[in-house]
């Protein structure tokens, strides 16, 4: 298991050539790992798993824990049942936020949402090829139900990315970096909220700028979301429909007869010589 800190001396510190430790979730011996194709990381010594909810660290994830105060990266949580799980980022207020690049099975993420009074997701949206394609794909056949914040009602059967989180309790925010075509419709860099009170069937999807997310927990400010213009209209190009009503669908004329005679009766009627 990989970490970016351990205890040196009772000391919280990062992994630095010929250091050794101990974790700070179960005591035992660690060593520092410091290669050059590898971020640098502190290892057990043996193959050991203290935390079973721990997953391989990736430059993704490093990055996403280093926007927040050394403090509050890998914080351990106790529950009131002793049991403990070492939190990517847990604020001074209690909230904590999960980072996850890797698949994380139905069973284990509802165990999370329950272990943590306070949680909210960042998902990795480029881990596999398909994902931000079928992401652009589902916003497509998305509809505008509400203009400030901006949010879009989407079809997610055509996602898997939001068919695997669309039942979570909490908030989920998908990170696809910072493509140019997001700068282009909002002018910064979003992440991607569904919405946890979402309708059975749908997905409710409010793009949130980076730094609005952020500074939610550094600076403890409401998270706000992107008010709609004419000008996202134009770059989303995605009609603007309130609620959640069904669009209608035309009639199918299952024979020929019958569509000759709709065609007959929409014909304006000959004049007589």
């Amino acid at each position: 298991m990989k970490y970016k800190y351990a205890l040196v001396e009772g000391i919280r510190r990062q992994a630095e050539p010929g250091l050794t430790g101990k974790c700070q979730g179960c005591g035992s011996a660690m060593t520092a790992k410091c290669g050059e194709r590898r971020v640098w990381h502190w290892a057990h010594l043996g193959d050991r798993q203290c935390d079973r909810w721990w997953e391989p660290e990736t430059p993704w994830h490093r990055s996403w824990k280093e926007k927040f105060p050394d403090e509050w990266q890998e914080v351990i949580h106790w529950a009131e049942d002793g049991e403990k799980h070492i939190a990517d980022v847990k604020t001074e207020h209690g909230q904590v936020i999960e980072i996850q690049h890797s698949y994380l099975k139905p069973t284990e993420r509802r165990s999370r949402e329950e272990f943590y009074p306070r949680l909210f997701w960042v998902v990795d949206g480029l881990r596999r090829m398909r994902d931000k394609s079928s992401f652009e794909k589902a916003l497509r056949l998305a509809r505008v139900i509400r203009r400030k914040p901006l949010t879009f009602l989407v079809p997610p059967n055509h996602c898997a990315l939001l068919r695997e989180w669309a039942d979570s309790r909490v908030g989920v925010f998908f990170d696809f970096g910072s493509p140019v075509e997001d700068i282009i419709r909002f002018g910064v860099p979003v992440l991607w909220r569904l919405d946890p009170k979402s309708p059975k069937g749908w997905a409710l999807l409010a793009p949130i700028p980076q730094v609005s997310f952020l500074d939610a927990f550094l600076k403890e400010t409401p998270l706000k979301g992107i008010d709609f213009t004419s000008a996202i209209e134009r770059a989303c190009r995605i009609p603007v429909q309130t609620g959640y009503r069904r669009r209608q669908r035309r009639p199918h004329w299952s024979t020929s007869s019958q569509r000759y005679m709709a065609r007959k009766q929409r014909a304006p009627a000959r004049r007589r010589m």
